[in-house]
């Protein structure tokens, strides 16, 4: 039978320095670090120093800028974005203005909504102007809106950017800070806005006002707003990220604040167990769908919920949005099998582009990532209406979608975003031309051929070892995300006592197999049509991650299982 190819773990050098006493850690520290002190590093789990926000270009100028409206009592204006880092970055500006002012300073928010498109509004920069706003600071967005910016400075507003977007022509604000636009090895490239904007709650802690928990050398009652936009926002893991997240985690276990505390219930998630994971496919999910669905202020609100009361009345809209979102993005999958279906051939073009009059366009992002991923290589998903195609494009290693997107920006009304992710808009006429140019792109790139599913096996993990102990060893190397992916574990001949079919609609599969200290569930989410490959199999190989599953306060050990094969003497 046919599946993904399972790609064995590199080999460890010879004679390469010993990173950790337990073997299976040093194997897989040995993979991912160069020596022994990045190592050490890497697992130092001490207090960190606090960050040194001016090593940002644009930053002093920022908190400067920013102090002085404080100082003079001024209105600031905030625009954010409707995803996660969007939300988020607004909330915890939000948070950080008011503290620095002792809760008098008056802060407007402004969301866009999905329909008004992505970025800095005109319309958004007109409301502010109304709210009496003279200080506008975009979060997640600003780098690429001149005529937004230049409408705020018309309005006699002074403009504050903080994006993470790609800068190619800075537009005429007081302060820049755009971390996209640092070289690729300095320490703040890979920040997403939520860790932008605690840098700036932090340079204004360090100017000398509070922004959250007393005059120290940073806000750190904000970082579990810092953490869940960087985690939202798939931003990598490593450097300054790594150390937000991993104390950003920390607060949230803590001290969990009562909207994310309220999504945890919703998820069924106890906090005090809250993992990077939980964030990413669990906590962000609820939070990005109101934006996607609609009104991104259900999640902003809920952010800013101050007691459980409030936050208990505002997680139900979040989780009602996220299971709407659900099944809309089902319908939409649904769809392009059909297409796919209907015209195999479509599957030789190695840029897949997709569009239609009826798709949700706060879905088609999704929908892009999951086929890039499927079919790997680069997706755009488009949704149409009044003539003009909206949508998303996910790529692949190899293959700058946001560059390839800026060469065909002749076609484009409009276009922005990273190597791997982008947005446009375009005239439905055409979309046939952006097909070809971007199969021209591809042609000319360095993006490996597509192929069949790999599977790169971090480690092999002895039967015996299936035991909770090894799942908490490896969360020490966590947190895991984008740049320190979860350790993916080969387990070899697992005796099997069992299996089963469950969920609602019957459609995952749950294998019992025997560990050391009683059963191990080894889960395949939507697996259920494998069942019969387990028939009469005594053993079997498995693929996954090991887990732990907490439920009614007890700690289990589980298998998150990727792939299995039935193993043969």
């Amino acid at each position: 039978m046919s599946g993904p190819l399972w790609i064995e773990p590199v080999p460890l050098l010879a004679g390469a320095p010993r990173l950790h006493d337990d073997p299976l850690l040093h194997e897989l520290l040995a993979r991912r670090i160069a020596n022994p002190q990045d190592a050490k590093d890497f697992l130092d789990a001490r207090p960190r120093p606090a960050p040194d926000p001016c090593l940002l270009p644009g930053m002093s100028e920022a908190v400067t800028r920013i102090g002085d409206a404080l100082r003079r009592g001024e209105q600031i204006g905030v625009f954010g974005d409707y995803d996660t880092d969007g939300v988020t970055s607004a909330a915890l500006l939000t948070n950080a203005l008011r503290a620095a002012s002792n809760g008098i300073q008056p802060v407007a928010v402004r969301l866009p909504l999905r329909q008004e498109g992505y970025g800095l509004s005109e319309a958004g920069v007109d409301d502010l102007a109304a709210a009496g706003a003279t200080l506008l600071v975009t979060v997640d967005c600003g780098s690429k809106d001149h005529a937004a910016v230049a409408r705020a400075r018309a309005l006699n507003m002074d403009v504050v950017i903080l994006d993470h977007h790609r800068l190619l022509e800075a537009p005429p604000a007081e302060a820049i800070v755009a971390s996209a636009h640092l070289r690729d090895d300095a320490p703040y490239r890979e920040v997403s806005a939520a860790g932008l904007a605690y840098l700036l709650a932090t340079g204004l802690t360090q100017a000398g006002f509070d922004a959250g928990d007393g005059r120290g050398q940073e806000p750190v009652s904000l970082l579990d707003l810092a953490m869940t936009g960087i985690v939202g926002d798939v931003s990598s893991l490593t450097g300054v990220n790594r150390a937000l997240v991993r104390d950003g985690l920390r607060r949230f276990r803590d001290q969990p604040r009562p909207g994310l505390k309220a999504l945890c219930e919703c998820a069924s998630i106890e906090p005090r167990n809250v993992t990077s994971v939980h964030i990413a496919y669990q906590v962000s999910p609820r939070l990005n769908a109101p934006g996607r669905l609609g009104d991104p202020r259900i999640a902003y609100e809920l952010l800013m919920a101050t007691d459980s009361r409030a936050a208990l009345k505002l997680a139900p809209q979040a989780e009602g949005a996220n299971q709407k979102r659900k099944m809309l993005q089902g319908r939409i999958l649904r769809d392009i099998e059909t297409t796919l279906a209907s015209n195999p051939r479509q599957l030789e073009r190695r840029v897949l582009v997709f569009a239609a009059s009826d798709w949700e366009p706060g879905i088609v992002g999704l929908v892009a990532s999951k086929l890039a991923e499927q079919y790997d290589r680069p997706v755009v998903v488009l949704s149409i209406a009044d003539g003009i195609a909206h949508g998303s494009a996910r790529s692949v290693a190899g293959f700058d979608i946001a560059s390839a997107l800026s060469s065909a920006a002749g076609l484009l009304l409009r276009h922005g975003g990273h190597e791997r992710a982008a947005g446009l808009a375009l005239p439905e006429k055409r979309l046939p031309e952006l097909d070809d140019a971007l199969q021209v792109a591809i042609a000319e790139s360095q993006a490996a051929l597509p192929g069949p599913p790999r599977l790169v096996i971090d480690a092999d993990l002895e039967p015996d070892r299936l035991q909770i102990g090894t799942a908490r060893l490896i969360q020490t190397i966590g947190p895991f995300g984008e740049g320190n992916p979860v350790p993916l574990l080969r387990i070899s001949r697992v005796p099997i006592r069992g299996y089963t079919v469950m969920g609602r609609e019957k459609q995952h599969l749950k294998i019992l197999t025997a560990g050391p200290a009683g059963n191990v569930d080894a889960i395949l989410w939507s697996g259920a049509e494998r069942s019969p490959e387990l028939i009469g199999t005594r053993h079997v190989d498995i693929i996954g991650y090991l887990e732990t599953n907490v439920w009614n306060g007890s700690a289990r050990v589980q298998v998150r299982t990727v792939d299995f094969r039935p193993s043969f003497d």
